[in-house]
């Protein structure tokens, strides 16, 4: 039907002139951002997920460089480690100098200057390496939680607790099976003597072997050991003076004393006739013992007891003098040989051939007959020093400074072990969530980017559509116009 009020074919033109001019605006927007949603009206589903992915992307590439920061964080403490472990090797090549034997006490004491100046560096170097304004050795790190997922609670922790000062390290029990003495010069074969578990005969030396958890076990002079159940008649001498008594081991393989030389006096058997008043039966030296550790102060003055010499008093007992000449106190006395801190040789006088007990912290020897007139008192400590306090200015802190440098490189290399499992770790998350970023980025894109190739045809199609419908528009536009020749 012919019309002028109503174009009708001019509006179907228009209404596709505009979808292919829609169709053309997207291609361009779709091909100009490389996107093919650009909005919410795009694609609402696709949008939300493309947030969600995202927000995970960021999350796990945050993550990776969390981790890498860890890597080195935990390389800078094991870089500091292993200068610390250089120290402490320096440390014990001069302890074992200095306790070669050959070593005169000037020699030791310049080799104890040496040994200060490496201890000072372990604590430099346990103050002073950090990262990024941490200190990574001191212990003031504690467990160290580093983020290294997308989402909260995907940590993993670095145990930085444990301080590496020169004051931290080097104490505690002594290795398992480690030799801490030997006592030599025995014949145990009489009555009551116990024999070796690996065989019979004389028992002529026997070992004092700590047995790692703080405790001792012993062996005779052929390395077997020696029976537990006999180890209190061993070490119990008949003839010594009742006030020194054997010692028992228990299950642990730790020792217990009866009376811990704690009651050496004047009524006591054994130590001979009595001697001229002021006559010096023996000098018991190398001490640092404090009043306020139970034995009282000199009448001359409050000052440590580093040395005590034994004198007859012309009746039958002794006193006891400090190293100023200062007679001690007969109240502690009872106390004498009780201090933890004792070490060293307390000679009453010589004659008989000694035999040995152990004590609570060394070994005590004495004469098995009736007129024994010596007590000896070796250190074998089986609680080695830090590395702060390690002196190789004698051979007995000589040995003991090893074994206390044995117990610091153990406690660093389980340090090292812990730090390099943790690096492996991180090393590790880093590259498994580099890839799940990627995978998750791939996702993404697949939702969100723009098909060129796809595009570029729409892009084709709706120009084409476009000068059609410009085309079309335009003829039907000029139907009206053939209406009028109607009308001439």
């Amino acid at each position: 039907m012919l019309s002028i009020n109503s174009n009708i074919s001019s509006l179907t033109a228009q209404e596709n002139l505009n979808s292919s001019g829609a169709a053309l605006s997207q291609a361009i927007t779709r091909l100009s951002s490389g996107k093919r949603i650009n909005s919410a009206a795009d694609d609402s589903a696709g949008l939300a997920i493309s947030t969600t992915l995202q927000t995970a992307i960021n999350g796990l590439n945050q993550g990776v460089s969390n981790a890498n920061d860890g890597v080195s964080m935990v390389q800078t403490a094991s870089t500091g480690l292993s200068q610390i472990t250089q120290s402490l090797q320096t440390i014990r090549s001069l302890a074992a100098e200095a306790a070669g034997g050959s070593m005169s006490t000037q020699n030791q004491q310049a080799l104890q200057q040496d040994v200060a100046e490496q201890v000072a560096e372990v604590n430099r170097l346990a103050s002073q390496t950090s990262y990024n304004g941490i200190n990574l050795l001191n212990g003031t790190a504690g467990n160290v939680s580093v983020q290294v997922g997308a989402s909260v609670g995907q940590t993993i922790t670095i145990n930085l607790s444990q301080g590496v000062s020169a004051s931290s390290l080097g104490s505690g029990p002594v290795a398992a099976n480690t030799v801490v003495g030997t006592i030599t010069g025995l014949d145990l074969t009489s009555t009551g003597a116990a024999n070796s578990a690996g065989g019979t005969g004389a028992i002529t030396s026997i070992n004092v072997v700590a047995n790692g958890t703080g405790g001792f076990s012993f062996t005779d002079q052929n390395g077997s050991a020696i029976s537990s159940s006999a180890a209190a008649n061993l070490f119990t001498i008949t003839g010594t003076p009742s006030g020194i008594d054997g010692i028992s081991v228990n299950s642990g393989g730790g020792l217990t004393i009866a009376n811990e030389l704690a009651s050496i006096n004047s009524a006591e058997t054994g130590f001979g006739s009595t001697a001229t008043s002021g006559t010096v039966l023996g000098t018991l030296s190398g001490l640092s013992i404090d009043p306020t550790t139970g034995l009282a102060a000199a009448t001359g003055g409050a000052n440590t007891v580093t040395s005590i010499t034994v004198e007859s008093n012309g009746s039958g007992g002794f006193k006891y003098l400090d190293q100023n000449g200062n007679q001690l106190s007969t109240s502690a006395t009872s106390g004498l040989f009780a201090a933890s801190s004792s070490s060293g040789t307390l000679a009453f006088a010589t004659g008989a051939t000694p035999v040995s007990t152990i004590g609570a912290n060394g070994v005590s020897t004495a004469s098995s007959a009736a007129g024994a007139t010596s007590l000896n008192l070796i250190n074998y400590n089986n609680q080695p020093t830090s590395v702060a306090n390690v002196n190789v200015s004698t051979t007995a802190g000589a040995n003991l400074a090893m074994l206390s440098v044995d117990n610091a490189l153990a406690t660093i290399n389980n340090i090292q072990a812990t730090l390099g499992a943790a690096q492996n770790r991180l090393t590790g998350i880093a590259t498994s969530q580099q890839a799940e970023s990627t995978d998750l980025s791939s996702a993404q894109s697949q939702i969100t980017d723009a098909d060129f190739a796809q595009e570029s045809a729409n892009l084709s199609k709706a120009q084409v559509l476009q000068q059609a419908g410009i085309s079309v528009l335009a003829q039907a536009n000029s139907n009206p116009q053939q209406v009028l020749k109607l009308l001439q």
